[in-house]
């Protein structure tokens, strides 16, 4: 009995031995991803960290992930691991440690905040009740010298157009974070003082924008809207764009109806004279460039086709004429 004792003990003490040279020898290390899914076992997870080379050993992984009870407390999600890293390294590693792959993100130029927050929920990275609530003024105002005017109410307008490298497990905050940091740094001193030459502040230069932004297709056609635009408010006379009564209807139509014009709103600038209270749009560099630097032009009017090429007009005849002309 006493034989039969000491064999199973030398036998324990041979395989301790084993695994103790497998589990905690490390060889050299190159950092490898190792993806553990919902419902893969101890004995899945070892064949595809012994496929990628990380671990020697499936049996002596297995083994030992049960005696210490980590089978079943790995976790869920993309790790980062080292191939060469004994197994009780990895196994601290797949329980605790989770490096999060990145993923790119692009957010259009001309994009509401609905817009973005339905892109954000359908990708996958947040719900768009998260990212409009997350998208609240109040919750930037303080961080940031461009938001301090107390006439933006909204962020509509600066979340900056451009591709984003965000983590898997980004939230609706680290998204917003990335877009206004990145506004921010377009605002270049010499931005900033050309705006502030202008005679406009940095919330109606953005405005504009967004409506440049929604009006015109081609880079070459926004600094001339621009200079429409700031004519036209400067004159009395009503922007009429399209652009904003869609930014009320929720519509996309490239001809708001009779009905859609009658809607009584300060975004419907065929009811009123003026820029709209607030950005209708996120707009690119383009646009806000284009509201800073307008190209200074003889029309009044003009109207895009259906390839989304601007044609101008000096007056109002001028303008029928290009409706009959390239709309009808």
């Amino acid at each position: 009995m006493k034989k039969i004792f000491l064999i199973i003990i030398l036998i324990i003490l041979a395989v301790v031995a084993w695994c103790g040279y497998v589990i905690y020898v490390p060889n050299n290390f190159t950092t490898i991803a190792i993806n553990v899914e919902s419902g893969a076992n101890v004995k899945k997870i070892a064949q595809a960290l012994k496929a990628k080379g990380i671990i020697k050993s499936e049996s002596a992984f297995i083994w030992y992930s049960r005696l210490t009870g980590a089978d079943s407390k790995l976790v869920i999600g993309i790790h980062q691991l080292e191939s060469g890293a004994s197994s009780k390294q990895i196994i601290k590693q797949l329980e605790t440690k989770i490096a999060y792959q990145e993923k790119s993100i692009t957010i259009i130029e001309g994009w509401k905040l609905s817009d973005i927050a339905a892109y954000l929920e359908t990708s996958g990275v947040v719900s768009s009740a998260d990212f409009l609530a997350a998208a609240k003024i109040d919750n930037w105002r303080d961080q940031y010298d461009f938001l301090a005017d107390r006439k933006i109410t909204s962020l509509e307008g600066f979340i900056f157009p451009d591709t984003y490298r965000i983590y898997d497990d980004a939230t609706a905050k680290d998204v917003i974070k990335k877009t206004l940091d990145n506004f921010n740094n377009k605002l270049t001193s010499q931005l900033l003082s050309d705006i502030d030459k202008s005679g406009h502040s940095l919330l109606q230069i953005v405005t504009m924008a967004s409506i440049i932004e929604r009006e015109a297709l081609y880079d070459e056609d926004r600094a001339m809207i621009a200079d429409i635009f700031w004519k036209r408010i400067e004159a009395g006379i009503g922007l009429q764009s399209d652009a904003t009564v869609n930014y009320v209807t929720g519509k996309k139509t490239s001809r708001p109806s009779y009905a859609d014009l009658q809607v009584d709103s300060p975004y419907n600038t065929y009811k009123y004279r003026g820029l709209t209270p607030g950005p209708i749009s996120n707009p690119g560099m383009a646009s806000i460039k284009a509201a800073i630097y307008p190209t200074d032009n003889p029309y009044y009017y003009f109207l895009t086709d259906d390839t989304g090429r601007a044609h101008f007009g000096k007056t109002y005849a001028d303008h029928q004429a290009n409706i009959v002309k390239y709309l009808k």
